[in-house]
């Protein structure tokens, strides 16, 4: 079964819609070992070097989209491209996002 299909599964058996209403944007920073080299940026904020992992998730939080950056990489600009991912799996039904 597809993941799509899965996850539509579980939103109706908890009562829900199949396909979610609403996404949160939220990115993490992920600390990286010497192995990666210059693929890991710098994230001032967070005092880390590594890489960036911004994502969306609907409101139970299953995934719907997921992008890998250097740290160094503005959340910003990373917005754009997760609200670009997400309707291929929610087929356009995402009406409000927030972003954390």
């Amino acid at each position: 079964m597809p993941l799509g299909r899965l996850c539509a599964v579980v939103r109706l058996a908890q009562g829900r819609k199949a396909a979610p209403s609403a996404a949160i944007f939220h990115s993490r920073t992920l600390q990286s070992t010497p192995a990666s080299g210059t693929r890991a940026g710098s994230d001032g904020a967070k005092r880390r070097r590594g890489s960036k992992v911004p994502m969306a998730v609907e409101t139970l939080g299953h995934l719907l989209a997921l992008q890998v950056t250097a740290a160094d990489a503005q959340d910003q600009s990373q917005v754009t491209t997760l609200a670009a991912q997400g309707p291929e799996g929610t087929g356009n039904a995402v009406a409000v996002a927030v972003v954390d």
